[in-house]
């Protein structure tokens, strides 16, 4: 007698029907799904009340969770697997997203390169080179669970990578190769903390998961060292693997923590997309921050080429046929110009900036010609284009305009303004010097970037630390005007916030509070007075959370937002431990010292003055005496200058008693009387 034979057959009479070959355990699941489907069903049926609706969705639980159990089932082996289909083959996919047989795949691929061919001018070699790099898949087929093809284009700004990229994914939509002609794109200057890993997975994720068939990611060099493991993992492995449990919960990735949850994710895998990194590094400098393994990943390099003079021409050909039709189509405006016109758009093009250059004064034109359908209610006009010296000439017969970008504010005349206010403050000189530097510093980046030259602006946010009183929030209402009238910033405004403006009142609602108040403040200066309020400790989640938005979004307008903190030195020192990317943001720490009691005797006279009045001679030295007593005492309770303008405006109050009553003494005038020292 075989034991463990007799053993099995007693298991298997118990626990598992000869007549279907599955376990007991099953049936009874099955048995009990179908009663909880047709209930579901009666349900539907009828009129579905409060009561019904709310047994529906019961049920509906019940069966998702009865699923589960199935699931688990046939993992341990109680009930026999379905038969499984064929996995596709990930080239097997991708051929079957593009026509229907080789032949059409090639002259798809064809007419793509005619099409880029057509549009693309001056980079024949890099528009080869990256048609390839697509075509490359389809002809060699994709290793399973990996990127369909990893491409670097690198080259000069300017030298149209976005935008032969975008054209050739569009092109491949528009023939069918593509079932999407959409770029989704990672900016990845956002995450430069190694606490904004949940982000950047959490952004890759929706980006694997979306309609597009092309993934860029820029700025790597600006990312976080310790996430840039996760792009090697997607080049090299095809598959990121998470530090964490997440869940998919309506297309998005959310943390689970350490929780036990069913459906639990734990990496991330590529569904065939291309992966494309854009950057104007050399192939070495990539390799010093991506290592020789991810650059050993990536498929193919796609290099731009420098523009040439011919090339500039034809650009410059395309530009203006493209503002001719442009100006027909929208203002009834015809343009007719000859080849020196061609010539004088090739001087438009900027080294540092490329082409864009040229594309930006062809958009000034139009602006010009728009301003002058507008203001002059024009009909249909023939214009011609004349080159004069430096200047682009509009002749449109009686009227010439000379195309230009004139600001409706003279910037000249403003700066002006910006610094005899900045001058008529008392004291501060190591401020007024710092601000002045400026000027300076950005007067030789427009020249560096003119010689086409790396010109680089500086971080220009700032800490502002000293006691209340000491010009603070009037300094950054200035600098705020300043940067707008040298040209570093589009707005100028202020906008000064406090905790309460940023940090909301429940979850989920600080970081929309703080987009918000940042946006408001895009092209001037966001001031935060009191800034280490902001976050009151490491328990204090709300405040960490506009801490970590407001470093995100410095980062992504950098280029058009200054941000100052302001506040008591000491305290300012501990706030920026708070985030390890804070105290990096802020490389400008400006000190604000107290007022001298002969600074706080002239900033009085300056406000008597200003509210029309006159200091009688005999108040100078009690003054004095009064403003040094108090400085000497406690200066971080004192006021500075706010004491100042507060003892002014009673002193005022008591000259209208005091007049009043003698109306033969000076209205104009006050006295020592009138100042209750």
């Amino acid at each position: 007698m075989n034991n463990n034979k007799d053993i099995e057959n007693i298991l298997d009479s118990m626990f598992r029907n000869p007549s279907t070959g599955k376990s007991r355990a099953a049936e009874e699941a099955e048995a009990f799904l179908k009663s909880i489907n047709k209930g579901i069903e009666k349900a539907e049926r009828s009129n579905k009340s409060k009561a019904e609706r709310l047994g529906i969705a019961e049920a509906e639980r019940a069966r998702k969770n009865i699923e589960e159990l199935k699931k688990q089932m046939q993992s341990d082996g109680l009930t026999p697997k379905k038969e499984e289909k064929p996995k596709v083959k990930a080239e097997e996919k991708k051929l079957s997203d593009s026509p229907s047989n080789e032949a059409d795949f090639k002259t798809g691929f064809k007419k793509v390169t005619e099409k880029m061919n057509k549009e693309v001018i001056g980079q024949d070699d890099f528009v080869k080179k990256l048609i390839l790099s697509f075509k490359r898949p389809f002809v060699m087929g994709v290793e399973e669970n990996k990127a369909a093809s990893s491409i670097i284009i690198s080259g000069k700004n300017g030298t149209g990578r976005h935008s032969a990229l975008k054209l050739l994914v569009k092109f491949l939509y528009e023939e069918k190769v593509f079932e999407s002609g959409e770029v989704y794109e990672i900016d990845l200057s956002n995450y430069q903390s190694g606490s904004d890993n949940k982000l950047l997975v959490q952004d890759i994720f929706a980006a694997l998961h979306s309609k597009s068939k092309v993934i860029v990611f820029e700025n790597y060099d600006k990312c976080h060292k310790s996430l840039l493991s996760y792009l090697s993992d997607l080049v090299l492995e095809g598959s990121m693997r998470l530090q964490s449990r997440y869940v998919e919960q309506k297309g998005i990735l959310v943390d689970a923590g350490t929780a036990l949850v069913p459906g639990a994710i734990s990496s991330i895998n590529m569904n065939g997309q291309y992966l494309v990194f854009i950057t104007n590094h050399h192939q070495g400098k990539i390799v010093d921050n991506m290592g020789a393994a991810f650059i050993n990943g990536i498929s193919d390099f796609c290099v731009t080429d420098e523009f040439t003079g011919e090339s500039l021409s034809l650009i410059g050909k395309r530009v203006l046929r493209d503002l001719n039709a442009r100006s027909k189509k929208m203002l009834e405006f015809t343009l007719e110009y000859d080849e020196s016109i061609e010539e004088f758009f090739k001087t438009k093009f900027s080294v540092q900036e490329g082409v864009n250059t040229i594309e930006a004064f062809a958009d000034l034109c139009f602006k010009n010609l728009s301003e002058y359908k507008l203001m002059e209610d024009a009909g249909k006009l023939n214009c011609k284009l004349l080159a004069e010296g430096e200047n682009l000439i509009i002749d449109m017969g009686e009227t010439r305009l000379t195309v230009s970008d004139e600001p409706k504010v003279d910037m000249a005349e403003a700066l002006k303004d910006v610094k005899a206010e900045l001058n008529d403050i008392v004291g501060l000189n190591e401020v007024k010097e710092y601000i002045y530097s400026l000027e300076e510093y950005y007067k030789v980046m427009l020249l560096r970037r003119e010689k086409g030259m790396k010109a680089d602006n500086t971080s220009m946010h700032m800490i502002f630390t000293g006691n209340p009183g000491t010009g603070k929030t009037t300094v950054a209402r200035i600098v705020a005007r300043y940067l707008k009238a040298i040209g570093v910033l589009t707005g100028g405004q202020l906008i000064e916030v406090t905790r309460a403006d940023l940090v909301g009142r429940y979850v989920g609602h600080t970081a929309p509070l703080t987009q918000q108040v940042i946006e408001s403040a895009l092209g001037g200066v966001l001031f935060i007075d009191e800034a280490y309020a902001l976050c009151r400790g490491e328990d204090d989640s709300f405040g960490l959370e506009a801490i970590d938005t407001l470093v995100k979004e410095m980062e992504s307008n950098r280029k058009n937002l200054v941000v100052i903190l302001a506040g008591y030195k000491d305290e300012m020192r501990n706030f920026l431990t708070m985030n390890s990317g804070l105290a990096s943001r802020f490389p400008n720490n400006i000190d604000f010292p107290d007022y001298s009691a002969e600074e706080l005797l002239k900033i009085a006279e300056i406000t008597v003055r200003n509210k029309g009045y006159k200091l009688n001679e005999l108040c100078r030295e009690p003054l004095f005496k009064y403003f040094e007593r108090k400085q000497a005492d406690r200066t971080k309770m004192s006021g500075n200058g706010r004491m100042v303008r507060n003892l002014v405006e009673e002193a005022l109050l008591n000259q209208s008693r005091r007049v009043l009553k003698d109306q033969s003494a000076a209205f104009d005038e006050l006295t020592l009387e009138d100042f209750e020292l």
